[in-house]
Protein backbone atom coordinates (compact mmCIF):
# COMPACT_ATOMS: atom_id res chain seq x y z
CA UNK A 1 0.00 0.00 0.00
CA UNK A 2 1.34 3.73 -0.69
CA UNK A 3 0.33 7.11 -0.16
CA UNK A 4 -0.56 10.52 -0.87
CA UNK A 5 -1.10 13.85 -0.16
CA UNK A 6 -4.29 16.11 -0.73
CA UNK A 7 -3.02 19.33 -2.37
CA UNK A 8 -4.57 21.03 0.61
CA UNK A 9 -3.07 18.61 2.71
CA UNK A 10 0.27 19.00 1.95
CA UNK A 11 -0.25 23.10 1.97
CA UNK A 12 -1.14 22.18 5.80
CA UNK A 13 1.97 20.17 6.56
CA UNK A 14 4.68 22.29 4.62
CA UNK A 15 2.92 25.52 6.43
CA UNK A 16 3.12 23.60 9.96
CA UNK A 17 6.36 22.38 9.45
CA UNK A 18 7.38 26.45 9.12
CA UNK A 19 6.13 27.47 11.80
CA UNK A 20 7.36 25.03 14.61
CA UNK A 21 10.85 25.40 12.81
CA UNK A 22 10.51 29.15 13.40
CA UNK A 23 9.69 28.58 16.72
CA UNK A 24 12.77 26.43 17.64
CA UNK A 25 15.70 25.35 15.27
CA UNK A 26 14.59 21.38 14.46
CA UNK A 27 11.05 22.01 15.82
CA UNK A 28 9.88 21.48 12.52
CA UNK A 29 11.45 18.55 11.47
CA UNK A 30 10.37 16.56 14.99
CA UNK A 31 6.92 17.79 13.90
CA UNK A 32 7.09 15.83 10.18
CA UNK A 33 8.80 12.63 12.02
CA UNK A 34 5.62 13.23 14.25
CA UNK A 35 3.47 13.01 10.98
CA UNK A 36 5.35 10.58 9.23
CA UNK A 37 5.26 7.46 12.03
CA UNK A 38 1.45 7.91 11.61
CA UNK A 39 1.04 7.66 8.08
CA UNK A 40 3.12 4.61 8.45
CA UNK A 41 1.18 3.30 11.24
CA UNK A 42 -2.02 3.96 8.79
CA UNK A 43 0.11 1.99 6.57
CA UNK A 44 0.56 -0.31 8.32
CA UNK A 45 -3.22 -0.61 9.97
CA UNK A 46 -5.35 1.24 8.00
CA UNK A 47 -8.25 0.44 10.19
CA UNK A 48 -6.21 1.31 12.90
CA UNK A 49 -7.47 5.08 12.73
CA UNK A 50 -10.61 6.12 14.76
CA UNK A 51 -13.37 6.33 11.96
CA UNK A 52 -14.86 9.85 11.37
CA UNK A 53 -17.13 9.61 8.62
CA UNK A 54 -18.12 6.63 6.33
CA UNK A 55 -14.91 6.34 4.74
CA UNK A 56 -12.50 8.74 6.80
CA UNK A 57 -10.06 7.72 9.76
CA UNK A 58 -7.72 10.15 11.87
CA UNK A 59 -4.66 9.55 13.37
CA UNK A 60 -3.83 11.77 16.67
CA UNK A 61 -0.21 13.34 17.12
CA UNK A 62 1.64 12.63 20.07
CA UNK A 63 3.21 15.75 20.84
CA UNK A 64 1.84 18.05 18.66
CA UNK A 65 -1.81 19.28 18.61
CA UNK A 66 -2.32 17.75 15.38
CA UNK A 67 -4.84 14.90 14.01
CA UNK A 68 -3.74 13.08 10.64
CA UNK A 69 -6.99 12.92 8.39
CA UNK A 70 -7.07 10.00 5.83
CA UNK A 71 -9.36 7.72 3.76
CA UNK A 72 -8.36 4.05 2.56
CA UNK A 73 -8.95 3.07 -1.00
CA UNK A 74 -7.87 -1.00 -1.78
CA UNK A 75 -4.15 0.64 -3.10
CA UNK A 76 -3.69 3.77 -1.62
CA UNK A 77 -4.41 5.95 1.90
CA UNK A 78 -4.95 9.55 0.37
CA UNK A 79 -3.93 11.94 3.39
CA UNK A 80 -7.25 14.53 3.42
CA UNK A 81 -5.72 16.46 5.98
CA UNK A 82 -2.96 17.90 8.40
CA UNK A 83 -5.24 19.11 10.83
CA UNK A 84 -4.87 21.45 14.20
CA UNK A 85 -6.92 20.10 16.50
CA UNK A 86 -8.40 24.09 17.06
CA UNK A 87 -9.34 23.94 13.55
CA UNK A 88 -13.15 23.77 12.50
CA UNK A 89 -14.64 19.98 12.83
CA UNK A 90 -15.00 19.02 9.31
CA UNK A 91 -13.47 21.77 7.32
CA UNK A 92 -11.94 19.05 4.86
CA UNK A 93 -14.41 16.92 3.97
CA UNK A 94 -15.17 18.97 0.58
CA UNK A 95 -11.69 18.09 -0.33
CA UNK A 96 -13.66 14.56 -1.66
Amino acid sequence: MTFQYHPEAAKELMSSIQYYEEKANGLGAEFLDEVEEAIAQALAHPESGSLLTKSDRRILLVRFPFEIIYDVSETIITITAVKHLKRKPGYWESRK
